[in-house]
């Protein structure tokens, strides 16, 4: 590619030929041969020389050149040529391929002029190969190269090379006046100084992400200002150094801003909000973490004048509350608006969520994680978006129950992500209800600690090999056992992460050998309970249990229709001991003992009727029907039948429910 015209080797052998054309077309259109006075080639021996025939094999330098005069000379008589230049980059553009474009370099200036800005569009920086060749040629002078292959950049992406890229790499890019998309992503051991010089004279930059880039300072901003008046999309996340100058430096000079996110600075207030609307009136993403001098004041101001908004993301604000939509008129609507996100903001209730939910129907993501004022209000409210919902984060609101789950859930049924952790009021009626989303991909249950085996057997009921679960998050769900979790990993095929953090039969060597390693950060504490499976790992525990459970090392769980009779009797699952339930406690503890005493006795040909210990007839009678959780009655037991499941059984993989009968 950095050879000049002379010296370019043809690659007429290697291209592949087209359709074969009739008998006269093909004489027609066929490059007039080298006669024999005229021929040059001395390994030709003499014969006509035809570059529409495999000819005899002659020097590839001879061929290049003789190949350069018959283009120009007979080029222009060829239909091909006759194209303009944009239809022969738009037929170049059609080979998906990019080394198959490499041959056309060679055939002529003009092709070579098109397939050099093609091969040079987006340079494929994806490892350390492909670097150090970029590297390799940007670092040549000018006037040792073809092309000025700086001029032809416009989309430069390091995301995927983030351990190669330092800031002398990227002063490599410096004069690329054409770029239009800058990506540097977590290239996080750049610093500002690289950033300003690649940015002078981009007067077509549209985008720049720079997240995970440490270094933003007031400098990339400004020259962003004075440079790239065309740019759409600024994504400039953690940058505690900006100042509210420099960013309304922005704002004021580039007009066609649509998507903002600045975030983790305290020096932009409402005057930087205000300014936005005012300037950009294109805005349909706004991403303003972590900013907590923003109020509601200029809040109100944006959701008035934006209809057409797609996304808002404020979090870990204290300001914000239930005004922010104070302003908006009753019959305006956000038919635009998929994406809210309100991490943190402890003043929204169950009224701005109802309001939102009015305004924007057609709602795709709704984050309310750690709005501790959050009820089952919200989630009735939300249930009315139906199928339009696809992603609900509700994580740390304490304060919502199974009944506003299941009615969200028995709504919203193409959900596909869903974030529970930490909602402390959960019971496996939740988790249960969670078998009736058929899109599922995401369930996060951490540190639910009400639910039990019972809940992720009924929970995996109906899933097969299409089933759609791909991440399940259970950590400190301390009631959870191997089996239950046996039986999820063969029911999901598609599950490729499973968090298992803080549950005890888990953080056994020979399964934590397939977990990932711990976060560098963590303690010596918390590397200890740390147990995430992902990729390979998931797989690898799924052959693993697989294997025990055939050895009868991981048993089914036991009478589990004696455990789901007595789950009927009792209420869910006790988390605290005190004077009320002690009763109940001591009753789990008989059943526990009669189960192991039943499986420890031989196995006898009639099995004898179980012989009961004092007291256990006395309080299961002091437990007549009595309501449960407000929702009807407990249901009544047949005393026979649930005595007779307490002798030893063989309980075979379909029969771990209860039978209704029963």
């Amino acid at each position: 590619m950095d050879s000049d015209s002379n010296s370019v080797e043809s690659s007429v052998y290697s291209m592949p030929r087209t359709a074969e054309l009739d008998n006269n077309t093909y004489k027609n259109q066929r490059t007039p041969a080298v006669r024999n006075s005229d021929n040059k080639y001395p390994n030709s021996k003499g014969k006509d020389f035809d570059m529409n025939c495999d000819g005899p094999a002659v020097d590839v330098r001879e061929l290049a050149q003789h190949h350069l005069n018959n283009t120009k000379e007979y080029g222009g008589h060829a239909a091909i040529n006759k194209l303009p230049p944009e239809v022969l980059l738009l037929i170049f553009s059609q080979i998906p391929h990019k080394p198959d474009l490499v041959p056309l370099l060679t055939v002529c200036r003009k092709w070579g002029d098109l397939v050099v800005e093609l091969l040079w569009f987006r340079p494929s920086l994806t490892d350390k190969r492909a670097v150090a060749g970029i590297k390799e040629v940007m670092s040549l002078e000018r006037s040792s190269t073809y092309w000025d292959y700086r001029r032809y950049i416009r989309r430069l992406n390091l995301s995927f090379v983030v351990q190669k890229v330092d800031d002398h790499f990227l002063h490599l890019f410096e004069g690329c006046t054409n770029l239009e998309r800058l990506t540097l992503v977590n290239c996080s051991g750049l610093t500002h100084t690289p950033i300003v010089g690649i940015l002078q004279g981009c007067s077509k930059l549209q985008s720049v992400d720079m997240t995970g880039v440490k270094d933003i300072t007031d400098d990339i901003f400004n020259a962003l200002a004075e440079n790239s008046p065309r740019l759409q999309g600024l994504y400039a996340p953690q940058c505690p150094q900006i100042t509210n100058g420099a960013f309304l430096n922005i704002v004021r000079n580039c007009n066609m801003l649509k998507r903002v996110k600045v975030s983790d600075c305290a020096n932009i207030n409402d005057q930087s909000i205000l300014e936005l609307v005012e300037k950009c009136k294109s805005l349909i993403e706004v991403d303003v973490h972590n900013c907590p001098e923003i109020t509601d004041e200029s809040l109100q101001v944006l959701f008035a004048d934006l209809e057409q908004l797609r996304e808002f993301r404020i979090s870990q604000n204290t300001n914000i509350s239930d005004n922010i939509f104070r302003n908006i008129p009753e019959f305006m609507l956000f038919e635009r608006l998929r994406i809210v996100d309100f991490t943190s903001c402890v003043r929204i209730t169950d009224r701005t969520v109802e309001r939102i939910v009015v305004c924007a129907p057609r709602l795709r993501n709704v984050v309310l994680s750690k709005c501790l004022s959050i009820t089952d209000a919200s989630l009735r409210a939300l249930s009315s978006l139906g199928k339009n919902l696809h992603y609900i984060h509700l994580g740390h609101c304490s304060n919502i129950t199974d009944e506003g789950v299941i009615t969200l859930i028995d709504r919203c049924r193409r959900l596909q992500y869903i974030d529970l952790a930490c909602c402390s009021q959960l019971t496996n009626r939740s988790v249960a209800a969670l078998k009736d989303l058929p899109r599922l991909r995401r369930i996060g249950l951490v540190k639910c600690t009400n639910i039990n085996n019972q809940g992720i057997m009924e929970m995996i009921r109906g899933r097969g090999d299409n089933d759609s679960l791909e991440r399940v998050h259970l950590s400190y769900c301390l009631n959870l056992e191997l089996y239950p979790i046996f039986k999820l990993l063969m029911a999901c095929p598609k599950l490729t992460h499973l968090s298992l953090t803080g549950i005890d039969c888990f953080l056994r060597e020979e399964i934590t050998r397939f977990c990932r390693d711990a976060p560098p950060d963590f303690n010596e504490h918390q590397k200890s309970l740390f147990c995430v499976f992902s990729g390979q790992g998931v797989k690898k525990l799924r052959e693993y249990l697989m294997q025990e459970y055939q050895k009868g090392t991981i048993p089914p769980i036991q009478m589990d229709r004696v455990m789901n009779n007595a789950n009927r009797l009792l209420p869910a699952p006790i988390p605290h001991f005190n004077p009320e339930n002690r009763r109940l406690v001591h009753f789990r503890e008989l059943l526990a003992q009669r189960i192991e005493m039943r499986e420890q006795l031989p196995q006898p040909q009639i099995p004898p009727q179980p012989q009961l210990q004092p007291g256990l007839i006395p309080f299961v009678d002091q437990f007549p029907p009595q309501p449960l959780n407000g929702q009807g009655l407990l249901p009544v037991i047949n005393r026979a039948n649930f005595f007779r499941d307490l002798q030893p059984v063989v309980i075979d993989d379909e029969d771990e429910v209860m039978d209704e009968s029963d």
